[in-house]
């Protein structure tokens, strides 16, 4: 496990939610997971989808 990721919180987990690219950055889905290491996320505001890394997407705030 890494140190980002906690015990209740696993990949599959966070299909579904949504968070932000940092503090301050564009809203994001997540849609997927991708080879365990990166997830499938549509960035809200302009419909683009990219793969992002895991790691990186556990430490984005979530966005209720």
């Amino acid at each position: 496990m890494n140190k980002t990721e906690s015990p209740t919180q696993k990949p599959v987990d966070i299909v579904g939610g949504y968070r932000s690219f940092g503090e301050y950055g564009p809203v994001y889905q997540i849609l997927g997971t991708v080879n365990g290491a990166k997830v499938h996320v549509c960035v809200v505001q302009t419909g683009e989808e990219l793969d992002y890394p895991l790691e990186q997407a556990l430490a984005d705030p979530i966005v209720k």
